[in-house]
């Protein structure tokens, strides 16, 4: 009978290290046991040690072995998000603790959104770290379907992002920037230079689209289907990362909707153009969450920044 889950934490919790994890995730990425033993400074026999060690452990086959190396089970695939999550946590955690020890003056975990990072921070990091010096500053971008997950899992201190329809319990929502959704595009595209657009040209058009669920596209798919545009007005290219989406509008091909607030950056650079349409319509506005009662020294400091840039 396969071990129950509650048997396997046990056994983790008991007989498991770190270098399991280190390991797994090495040989996962390289699929080789003599590539992962010169990656992590270790000998060949010494991977090998590990690996049946964790496989005991598991009571399961964690890698195939074929001629040319390993390939990693299903039961790796499951393991391993879980291996990198460790492994992060202690990186996070020896950063922290050498900061104290060093004597610096804390350390603040920030959690942001794309649109705040673009209408709240970007441009704005040097200065917090000419002030405070000795503050260390960490700071991740997070999941869009997500955004409160850094405070459930409390794992940030301040979490920049758009006004909640709910504030978690303890956390204070201070507001920063007004924020719209607009139409970009590239400099080489046939409409960069026109005033004004109608609605009719911009169904002849190809745009990019945001991800479903997201405010751009509800709005996005609410004009196209008021207006009649044809389906292959979509560019069926669907990214979650903004450079890209730069990248794409810089080919002078497609319009896209963003939030002003993540074009600002490209906008400030002239990199794209904002368009006038009757696209363009309001956003709750961006802000930052904390926790006055529970924050330290160096989360306080990069609030007061925040509230500078306001």
């Amino acid at each position: 009978m396969p071990p129950s889950a509650n048997t396997l934490l046990n056994r983790f919790t008991v007989k498991a290290k770190f270098r399991h994890m280190q390991v797994l995730v090495k040989l996962a990425e390289v699929g080789s046991m003599r590539r992962a033993a010169q990656a992590v400074n270790m000998t060949q026999p010494a991977i090998s040690q590990l690996v049946s060690e964790l496989e005991k452990l598991l009571e399961t086959d964690l890698f195939f072995r074929h001629a040319k190396g390993v390939e990693p089970t299903e039961a790796t695939k499951e393991l391993l998000p879980v291996a990198h999550r460790i492994l992060g946590a202690l990186e996070d955690g020896a950063e922290n603790v050498a900061s104290r020890l060093q004597q610096q003056s804390g350390v603040v975990r920030i959690s942001a959104s794309a649109a705040a990072i673009g209408g709240m921070i970007q441009g704005t990091l040097d200065r917090f770290a000419t002030r405070y010096p000795g503050v260390l500053v960490h700071i991740s971008q997070m999941n869009d379907t997500d955004p409160l997950g850094g405070i459930v899992e409390q794992t940030a201190d301040i979490v920049c992002t758009r006004e909640p329809s709910v504030v978690p319990e303890g956390w204070t929502f201070e507001r920063c920037a007004d924020d719209m959704l607009i139409a970009v595009c590239g400099h080489n595209h046939p409409y960069s230079s026109l005033q004004t657009i109608t609605t009719e040209e911009l169904g002849q058009t190809k745009w990019l689209l945001n991800r479903v669920g997201s405010v751009a596209r509800q709005r996005f798919e609410d004009i196209a289907s008021e207006h009649g545009w044809p389906q292959d007005c979509r560019c069926q290219m669907i990214m979650h990362i903004p450079e890209l989406t730069k990248e794409m509008l810089a080919t002078g091909k497609y319009l896209a909707i963003l939030p002003r607030s993540v074009a600002l950056p490209w906008l400030a650079s002239a990199e794209i153009l904002e368009l006038q349409t009757e696209i363009n319509s309001p956003l709750p506005p961006l802000g930052f969450l904390w926790s006055p009662d529970n924050a330290g020294t160096a989360t306080a400091s990069f609030v007061t920044h925040l509230r500078r840039t306001r």
